[in-house]
């Protein structure tokens, strides 16, 4: 039994030596990378330091934005084109040959102007020719009269003849609308845009003429997307931009919105009336029209170029006792280039709007301007 335990020991005590090589390997390789994580944390720790260090040497030259309160509006920017008040083509309601032509395209022309003549010898030949029918009937009528007075008349020759000059009359009235209809007379006022017609030209009735335009005022018609419409419901104006005029900038008054889409793209046709006097703003423009969906008073607004945008947040560095503050922002509209701020800022922060992207946490700002307005920037 003594035997046995022995060569027990002495098997556990070779087991443990023949182990032995490996912890000692074991233990190095653990103190290896407890060194090389203790040299990692500590060289880490040293270019923190070192870059702290630098933030305290090294300043910043900034432009800061002192935050006041603005005023700042939610618009719509839709494109949209400019229309005539009316567009109207004269039409002949007569046939017959044009013999004159009173008017130049382009030009004005007023309510009731010739514009057309048409040869008016056959009209002229029937009238006179019911006109002598009709003189002969009024004859012969006031004479049966004066016999039916002394009963030497029938009251049925009476009839027949009082039923012959109400016809002639009749055909008299016909025969001078008809004439007067030789000459094709502008039934509105406004721009004479088009003459169709030609000297010699044989016009049948409800041929085109000529095309006027009323174009004293003008119609804009712009689509609105069915997600804005509640915002025009009420609209009474609204800016409008002529692309072609220098981007002149009229105000159109509202005249009418439809109420269903006019296209598959669900837009709402909203049409805006502008003041055309001088005649500059011409039917086929192009524009644009600016309504204002939501005004917001006494809010906070800066450069939009001042916001950074970093792990789907947005950030703006602060002056702050001559250091960088790093301070997230909410924002909301944005209006040109301000944008208006939600939360993050309050009334006499300092941003950094030149500069803020050289900055970083805690380093050292040297402002060289601080503005109220930051169109002040580009003032020497």
């Amino acid at each position: 039994m003594n035997q046995f335990e022995s060569e027990k020991k002495t098997r556990a005590l070779r087991f443990i030596w023949g182990f032995f090589p490996w912890f000692i390997v074991i233990i190095l390789i653990l103190s290896l990378f407890i060194l090389v994580g203790n040299i990692k944390k500590k060289s880490a720790q040293l270019t923190e330091e070192k870059k702290a260090a630098v933030k305290e040497e090294v300043s910043v030259q900034a432009v800061t934005l002192t935050v006041g309160s603005s005023r700042l509006q939610e618009k719509l920017n839709l494109p949209a084109s400019v229309e005539s008040f009316e567009t109207l083509w004269v039409k002949s309601e007569v046939s017959g040959q044009v013999t004159n032509i009173l008017v130049k395209e382009g030009q004005m022309v007023q309510k009731g102007q010739v514009l057309v003549e048409l040869d008016s010898r056959d009209y002229t030949s029937r009238l006179d020719r019911i006109e002598a029918n009709y003189k002969l009937a009024t004859i012969q009528y006031d004479r049966m009269a004066e016999l039916y007075k002394k009963n030497s008349a029938a009251a049925n020759e009476m009839d027949k003849l009082d039923a012959q000059l109400k016809d002639l009359d009749a055909q008299r009235k016909e025969s001078k609308l008809a004439l007067e209809r030789t000459k094709i007379i502008a039934p509105i006022s406004g721009r004479l845009n088009e003459i169709e017609a030609k000297i010699g030209d044989s016009m049948a009735v409800d041929k085109q003429v000529a095309q006027i335009l009323q174009i004293g005022e003008v119609k804009v018609t712009v689509g609105i997307p069915e997600s804005d419409v509640s915002a025009v419901m009420d609209l009474k104006e609204a800016d409008i931009i002529i692309e072609a005029l220098d981007k002149l900038k009229v105000k159109g008054r509202k005249l009418f919105l439809s109420r269903q889409p006019g296209d598959l793209a669900r837009l709402y046709n909203l049409e805006l009336i502008v003041d055309n006097p001088d005649g500059r703003i011409l039917p086929g423009m192009f524009a644009r029209v600016e309504i204002v969906k939501r005004t917001f008073e006494n809010t906070l607004a800066i450069p939009l170029y001042a916001v950074i945008s970093q792990d789907e947040k947005n950030f703006v560095y602060l002056e702050n006792n001559n250091k960088a503050e790093k301070r997230e922002v909410e924002l909301g509209i944005l209006q040109g280039w301000m944008i208006q701020v939600k939360s993050g800022l309050k009334v006499g922060d300092k941003v950094i709007i030149v500069g803020h992207r050289q900055v970083d946490e805690g380093q050292a700002v040297q402002v060289i301007k601080n503005v109220t307005d930051p169109s002040e920037i580009l003032k020497s």
